[in-house]
Parts: C-alpha cells; structure tokens; sequence
C-alpha cells in the first residue's frame, strides 16, 4: 500500500458516460426566447454528462458562437457548431441524419441532442422510454405535439431528423 492511499484521496473520476447514467432526468429549464433550443438543449447535455455541470446558457450560446453559429434570426446555423463545442471538452461527437429505427439505436446506447428539421427544434436526449419511442428533455413542452417523448408516428410526421451524438 502506497503512503498515499488513504480515505482521503480524491476517488477516481467519472465518466460522461457513468454522469449521464445518473442524470437522464435532469430537468430541463423552459426556453425564454424561441430561437434558443439547440443552446437549451447543449447546455442541458453538458450538465446531464458532466462535460461542463455549471456552464450557464449564456456561456453556452457563445461557445456554439453567437452570433455566427446561433442567433435570433436564425437558431442554430449548423449542427457542427454543436459538434465542435462537445470535442472542445476531448470527447468525440457524431452528427447524423437518421430514420427512426437509427435514432433508437444511437439513443439507447450514448448521449445525443435531436433535431427535427421540419419543426426547426432541438432537444436533448434522455434514452428510451418503455413503449419504444424516444425518451427527450424539451425546453419548449408541448411544442407541435412534443413533450417528454418522439414516438414513431410523430417521427415520421416530423421527419427529417438529425442527431448529434457523443462516442462512447
């Protein structure tokens, strides 16, 4: 035994992943304005995995880049502003354009922001939920049907969609 081992020792790190295993309902703070869903949904992804757990939305909206990534015009320009804000913290992130059956696989095995394009709506990713549909943290409730989850026939009716996703 080392004379450093002792109670007092710092324990080991989790993972995002171990994070987000224990903060899928986390809630998620309502938008104020109606531009600011992919920041809602960013923000509420870095405190659920513990990439960044005090960011505030502020911060968060300039680290996707307002205005050049996200503004009140706008929303969000680009997904890959997304993506490059979760590598920024050393984890890797995939944006995808998915079908139904793909986004039940990506959700039910990592960390994920969804966006419905024919909505123009971001939300972050919880997992499943027991029916199989997908289990969301949606900071505007209600939203053209949306509330806690994306069934398969509101999938489809609001299709296309696209993900971004986080390596395990």
């Amino acid at each position: 035994m080392s004379p450093f081992d002792d109670e007092l020792a710092p324990l080991p790190s989790e993972s995002w992943w171990d994070t987000y295993q224990e903060n899928r309902e986390l809630p998620m703070v309502p938008q104020v304005y109606n531009w600011t869903c992919s920041i809602c949904s960013l923000n509420w992804l870095q405190h659920a995995t513990g990439l960044d757990p005090h960011v505030d939305r502020i911060h968060t909206a300039y680290q996707i880049g307002y205005p050049s990534c996200v503004d009140q015009w706008s929303g969000l320009k680009d997904t890959a502003c997304l993506v490059r804000v979760l590598e920024s913290y050393g984890v890797e992130a995939v944006q995808e354009w998915v079908d139904f059956d793909r986004a039940l696989d990506i959700a039910s095995t990592t960390a994920y922001i969804l966006n419905s394009t024919t909505m123009y709506h971001f939300m972050g990713g919880r997992g499943l939920t027991q029916w199989g549909g997908l289990w969301v943290a949606n900071s505007a409730q209600g939203y053209r049907g949306v509330w806690e989850s994306v069934s398969a026939e509101q999938f489809a009716a609001l299709a296309p969609w696209q993900m971004v996703w986080l390596v395990r």
